[in-house]
């Protein structure tokens, strides 16, 4: 039976407006979401997790329909990302806000309080100290603004909004760009120091504004409670059992996408030093291409399909084959493995999942990861299938001109991974 659910991929809508605030490589569409949620009948008293929240999406369409959202991500300036697309800011006279903000940011002589001058690789000392006075009047200063804030959850989404403003303006003035990686920045010549940055961040900001309104409409209809998104780890989820209805998401993929290089900057503005904290970061994403762990070592649990996959990896002649890449997949499906056993875990009896994945390869050695998926779900106790299955036209693999060469017009799927909890 043919499942009326639309394509994954983002149209070109999609990557303006709301959806070009940030810089995030991955993420699916709005279209999707709306399908799924038909699909799965979740209703406004139900809850719906997503715990790879990344660009925030799922919260995004489920606030359209007064569903109360849950979302979990590792990478903080993602989350601030995702708070600051909620619905209820709407409720607020954030111009006035913005306006109040940099009228007292101007006044302040100077900020000595961060500590993120490594920042300084990507924008210029000036630069940086209007943007720090901007964030110690957001930090410092909320008490003296007048909100009708609910509670302390909408401060920190007003306070995101004006973040996400400020990560938009090292954007716009720092001297970088993308590299043919999409998660990858190569340097670019410098901006000019005289542009101003508060005439700037207000710009950006007021446009932010209008970008909410769009996406939401009518902010009377569907009123529901605040997101509730947090800095967390799939592998760990801090929910109680059987505590959520449904999930709705995408894992990273098996492509070695380097997610906390493409928000370098803001993770270097927020403090997060390369040496320590932001290699952390790094180092904790799950499919980023670094080895912390080369003990792991298959799990029987894992399904048939990995561990044909593995076998092809460890005996296959390229160079670096055992000595990195088999470290590094095991390192990701152990984590998927983790992941999928905690969705269950969280997952109410009756409840729901659906996964967005894609299939990729190791040289001519093909990674059916949807089919893994559904291995991995069935292990652990859950019923699973492939709901949906479509070929993609662009994929990350095309960035190396190469990899054709072990297997010519090599054909991907993107694949709609659905688990139920019985």
């Amino acid at each position: 039976m043919r499942v009326n659910i639309r394509s994954a991929k983002r149209g070109k809508n999609e990557r303006q407006g709301i959806h070009n605030w940030h810089p995030y490589y991955a993420g699916y569409s709005e279209n999707f979401v709306e399908d799924i949620l038909d699909y799965m009948h979740v209703n406004e008293d139900s809850v719906v997790l997503d715990p790879w929240m990344g660009s925030g999406t799922t919260g995004l369409v489920c606030q359209r329909r007064g569903i109360k959202t849950l979302g979990v991500e590792l990478n903080p300036v993602m989350v601030l990302f995702s708070q600051a697309k909620t619905k209820s800011l709407l409720e607020y006279d954030m111009q006035n806000i913005i306006l109040d903000v940099i009228n007292k940011a101007k006044i302040i002589d100077t900020v000595e309080i961060y500590d993120n001058e490594e920042v300084l690789e990507y924008i210029s000392e000036e630069h940086l100290l209007s943007l720090n006075k901007i964030r110690y009047i957001i930090d410092k200063s909320f008490e003296e603004l007048e909100f009708k804030a609910r509670d302390i959850e909408i401060y920190k989404c007003i306070s995101s909004f004006l973040y996400v403003g400020i990560f938009r303006c090292i954007r716009e003035i720092g001297y970088f760009k993308k590299s043919k990686n999409p998660t990858w920045l190569i340097k670019d010549v410098k901006i000019d120091d005289k542009i101003d940055v508060f005439e700037l961040f207000l710009q950006i900001t007021s446009t932010m504004i209008q970008d909410l309104k769009l996406s939401y409409g009518d902010i009377n209809s569907n009123q529901t409670s605040l997101p509730d998104i947090k800095i967390g780890d799939s592998r760990n989820l801090q929910f109680k059992d059987e505590s959520v209805d449904y999930v709705i998401t995408s894992p990273p993929y098996l492509t070695r996408i380097d997610y906390a290089m493409s928000t370098k900057p803001e993770l270097l503005y927020l403090g997060y030093k390369r040496d320590t904290d932001f290699n952390l970061i790094r180092r904790a994403t799950m499919g980023a291409p670094v080895i912390t762990n080369k003990q792991i070592v298959f799990n029987e649990s894992w399904g048939v399909t990995i561990k044909e996959f593995l076998e092809k990896v460890s005996n296959h002649p390229t160079k670096a084959a055992r000595s990195y890449y088999l470290p590094l997949y095991l390192q990701y499906f152990k984590d998927a493995y983790d992941s999928l056993s905690e969705i269950k875990r969280v997952l109410k009896f009756g409840g729901q999942a659906s996964l967005v994945v894609q299939s990729s390869y190791f040289k001519d050695v093909e990674a059916r990861l949807g089919d893994m998926y559904v291995e991995i779900g069935n292990e652990i106790g859950l019923e699973s299938s492939i709901l949906v299955r479509e070929k993609v036209k662009q994929h990350i693999a095309h960035v190396n001109t190469k990899s054709s060469k072990y297997v010519k017009n090599k054909i991907y799927y993107e694949d709609v991974v659905f688990f139920g909890k019985r």
